[in-house]
């Protein structure tokens, strides 16, 4: 939608407007990978890890479940060339560079959003706020170092006491064992999916087309480039910009581009808030997210949501669907006992529903963005679990690009041959 957007609204100035048509296979937007996400948008993507001195080791994550990925022997084998390149771009050489472009990138995804709130007067859930809890003395001293010696990646993350941190948080249990937090710039608590539908009506004011309930079956490289849809229609553009999440592996390889990309499960519980009455007990105000496990637990509205587990499985495959098959109890099990254990009491349990679904993902962690190898191709997609903090600027940069418009920041690190 974002894509969409920007494309459509593009002045002649910038080498628009455009005459956008978007293709979707689902009824209506929103309904796959960005039905349930986490509701937290910063400026430091991904969280928690993009916090300094909060970074792991990614391989490690995978292969050792440590809060909030579950990666099984025979899964992790039948991935390995993936997390073999996903270790290779762990080098400080390949690392630090990429995480500036994400900052850069997460910084500018925030600003834009802002400014479409604004000129828009969207109206949808949101809530300013964000905080990572630290558990552990060690986690503290880590972070301070790392922020004394960061430069740009630290740009507005601010390092509190507890005490001020539950001043910002009076919901959270006094038995939660927190020594300190980062308090994040300029956070907020965003309903992404309900965003998404105003975005799709902004854009039919801009006389974008949709076509829902209606699958691309294939992508034909070219100029002009063309795709054919399920019902044998051929459909001819002068661009077409994958952004198909899932689906985005099977269409690119049937116009013969090759992207490394791993298909994960995210899960998500939502519940509605025990306590709506403005004199009840405090219960959470914006969102928090476990600097140990990475679970993020956020207020939308009168729910409260959990999430931030991925599950890594060789069952995955293109055409797997948001909620195909019940979530994991495992899994469930540790959502609920992480909000339980932070703000027990706060919601509604028994009335919560359940939902996980696919995500892709590239083995150096950053969204593809920019012109494919295949003429007329272009890719906006790869975000992982980063998409809603980097939808925005993803999307104004690409509409750049195809635009051969100047970018405000270097895009190499987004770029498709870095992957060759």
């Amino acid at each position: 939608m974002a894509t969409a957007c920007e494309l459509a609204g593009q002045s002649a100035t910038e080498g628009g407007p455009h005459e956008v048509t978007v293709f979707e296979r689902r009824a209506s937007v929103a309904s796959e990978g960005s039905f349930a996400q986490t509701g937290l948008l910063a400026a430091c993507a991904p969280l928690p890890w993009g916090v300094p001195g909060l970074q792991r080791s990614r391989l490690v994550h995978w292969l050792k479940p440590q809060g909030t990925v579950y990666a099984g022997l025979y899964a992790a084998l039948a991935h390995a060339p993936w997390l073999l390149k996903q270790q290779q771009a762990e080098s400080a050489e390949l690392r630090l560079p990429r995480q500036r472009a994400l900052h850069a990138l997460a910084h500018a995804s925030r600003r834009r959003l802002g400014e479409w709130t604004e000129q828009l007067k969207l109206a949808y859930e949101q809530h300013p706020g964000g905080l990572v809890l630290l558990s552990q003395p060690e986690q503290v001293t880590q972070v301070r170092r790392a922020l004394e010696s960061a430069t740009g990646m630290a740009q507005g993350l601010a390092l509190i006491e507890a005490d001020e941190a539950r001043q910002l948080e009076p919901g959270l249990a006094a038995k939660w064992p927190l020594k300190g937090a980062v308090k994040l710039p300029s956070a907020m608590v965003g309903n992404g999916r309900q965003l998404a539908h105003l975005l799709k009506g902004h854009a039919q004011r801009m006389q974008a087309n949709f076509r829902f309930d209606c699958e691309v079956q294939s992508l034909r490289p070219g100029q002009p480039a063309s795709l054919v849809t399920a019902d044998g229609k051929t459909h001819q553009f002068d661009a077409i910009v994958v952004c198909a999440g899932i689906g985005s592996r099977r269409l690119l390889a049937s116009a013969g581009v090759k992207l490394p990309l791993l298909v994960t499960r995210f899960h998500a519980i939502t519940a509605p808030l025990a306590h709506t009455d403005a004199d009840a007990a405090p219960s959470l105000l914006a969102a928090v997210v476990d600097g140990s496990s990475g679970i993020v637990i956020a207020r939308l509205g009168r729910r409260i949501r959990v999430s931030g587990i991925t599950r890594l499985s060789t069952r995955l495959g293109a055409n797997s669907t948001a909620n195909d098959g019940p979530m994991p109890k495992a899994v469930q099990a540790q959502l609920y006992a992480t909000l339980e254990a932070a703000f027990p009491g706060s919601a509604v349990t028994r009335e919560a529903s359940h939902w996980h679904g696919p995500r892709v993902r590239v083995p150096d962690g950053a969204p593809v963005i920019g012109p494919s190898k295949a003429p007329g191709l272009w890719l906006n997609l790869g975000h992982g679990a980063s998409g809603w903090a980097l939808a925005f600027g993803a999307a104004q940069m690409l509409a750049r690009q195809l635009s051969d418009q100047p970018l405000p920041f270097d895009g190499s690190a987004f770029a498709a041959s870095r992957l060759d």
